[in-house]
């Protein structure tokens, strides 16, 4: 801990500062065993037609709306596909890529997706009987994680359980003052959500707005990144959920966009934005790019407020966390290594890696500077909207050293397991509320909570200045934060909210309220 040189109060307050896989097999094949050979890498196109035929870092595919509807149907499946470049084995991925494809949209956007689920492979460390309530290791949903839409319904429903070879519409509307921002969605059952997630149940979901296209006319490259761990059994083939040997540089692979130290190419002197997203099941990153730094624009999919951006020469992500930064290249033409500082979250420890190579090379960029911030849609401070000693509330995470490690109740919310029949409060729309979120373990957890962002206020009881709102924010160990947040919009539950470690929301720190009018 000594060694860092990050305020750690500051980047605990604004989440993730301061410091295109190919198909196998045929669709709707449920089987483990390729029954086609595995296709070519496909052309992944971004809206703006940019192509990685170069050998630059591939993105996922895109599914974008057209007439303001964004019509798709996405499969869950466990058929092989291909992970770092390995042929793998037992993944759980969207439309067979690992990561899933992009969900592009536009804020007012209707998204009217079809769910299929044709999991077929549960495995030990997803216990039948493990969820709460109990449930088969092949069922699924889908959440969609920090999009400001309906807990009800077909929108943002955890509620909805898709058994295997079962379908599941989901329809709503993007609200038409929502930020534009990097968002994703991902499986939420309970009791399993750790072991697909790891096994690649994740996608990014990108809100384009005007901003968005500003950046683009001026000829800015934008790049979509999804942070991911992929776990391997002893044989090297089958995708585990199990992060044990995180420290085997074979079993562990840190991969971005599905891609095993890609390169990131730039123009010396090149402007690119960069869309993060920490989409593993459990690892903090600290995210370093030598001789390159990083000017934080948004912070998980909510610009900052002015003044504008920081710039930093790390990023510190935990799970769930997304930010988003403009790079300047070097002006001096050659590789920088990308990598991973080393983590200590306070009982695990993640290991420095290097996980992509900056190629600057070519004609040297004369293009315009970044725009900064996205100002379109001012945040209010909800400090000048909270009414002192009304509306306050407590959230206690805690552990339970009774019950053994990866069992169910080790990790508790206010003295208690996960509990589906059970609910905290009612909440009641529009008003603001202060929530005091103490940390009484020993390491640091990721607090998240579904539907609506809030505003960090104070950090182990001292202020923090006002820099905009997050859904994923550090808890610091033995310490606490203070966040204040305001129902606008959205009535119903369960609300969730729990720790973003899945493993950790797995067995038991999670739990949920209502809103209502």
């Amino acid at each position: 801990m000594s060694t860092r040189t990050v305020n750690r109060r500051a980047f605990i307050a604004s989440g993730c500062t301061f410091a295109g896989a190919a198909l196998l097999g045929a669709a709707g094949c449920d089987s483990d065993n390729p029954v086609a050979p595995l296709a070519s890498p496909a052309d992944d196109r971004k809206p703006d037609g940019r192509s990685s035929s170069d050998g630059d870092l591939r993105e996922p595919r895109v599914i974008a709306s057209v007439g303001g509807v964004l019509t798709a149907t996405i499969t869950a499946t466990t058929n092989p596909t291909i992970v770092g470049g390995r042929v793998v084995k037992q993944p759980v991925t969207y439309d067979g890529t690992f990561p899933g494809p992009t969900l592009w949209v536009h804020p007012g956007d209707t998204i009217d997706l079809t769910f299929v689920n044709k999991i077929v492979f549960g495995q030990g460390d997803a216990k039948p009987g493990y969820g709460r309530p109990p449930r088969l290791t092949n069922m699924a949903n889908l959440h969609y994680h920090g999009l400001h839409v309906s807990p009800v319904g077909e929108a943002d429903n955890m509620l909805i359980m898709v058994a295997p070879r079962e379908t599941q519409h989901y329809g709503f509307q993007v609200p038409l003052d929502h930020p534009g921002g990097l968002f994703w969605y991902h499986e939420h059952v309970h009791g399993l959500v750790a072991n697909h997630v790891s096994r690649g149940a994740a996608g990014m979901l990108y809100v384009a707005d005007s901003h968005t296209e500003l950046v683009s006319q001026l000829g800015i490259r934008r790049r979509l990144m999804l942070l991911q761990q992929a776990y391997f059994d002893e044989g090297i083939e089958v995708l585990i959920g199990d992060d044990g040997a995180r420290d085997d540089p074979e079993r562990a692979l840190s991969l971005i966009n599905g891609q095993r130290m890609p390169e990131i190419h730039m123009r010396p002197g090149e402007v690119q934005v960069w869309s993060l997203c920490n989409g593993s099941a459990s690892a903090f990153y600290q995210l370093r790019a030598a001789g390159h730094s990083f000017d934080i624009i948004a912070v998980d999919g909510i610009p900052l407020v002015a003044p504008g951006m920081r710039s930093q020469d790390r990023l510190i992500l935990a799970s769930g966390n997304r930010c988003e930064v403009v790079v300047r290249a070097s002006t001096t033409p050659g590789r920088y290594t990308m990598s991973y500082d080393a983590y200590d979250q306070g009982v695990d420890t993640w290991p420095r890696k290097d996980v992509a190579t900056i190629v600057v090379a070519g004609t040297p960029w004369n293009g315009p500077a970044h725009p900064g911030v996205d100002t379109s849609r001012p945040i209010e401070n909800l400090s000048a909207l909270y009414v002192p000693a009304e509306r306050h509330r407590t959230i206690v995470l805690g552990v339970n050293e009774e019950i053994a490690e990866g069992e169910f109740g080790r990790f508790t919310m206010n003295g208690h397991a996960w509990d589906p029949d059970y609910s905290e409060w009612t909440s009641t729309l529009g008003t603001v509320e202060e929530w005091l979120i103490v940390n009484e373990t020993e390491q640091e957890h990721p607090f998240h909570v579904h539907v609506n962002p809030f505003q960090v206020t104070e950090v182990n009881g001292s202020p923090v200045a006002f820099t905009g709102r997050q859904d994923t924010a550090i808890v610091p160990r033995f310490g606490s934060i203070t966040v204040r947040t305001h129902f606008t919009d959205f009535t119903g539950g369960p609300v969730l909210m729990h720790c973003h470690i899945l493993d950790h929301e797995d067995m038991g720190m999670m739990t949920r309220f209502e809103i209502a009018e």
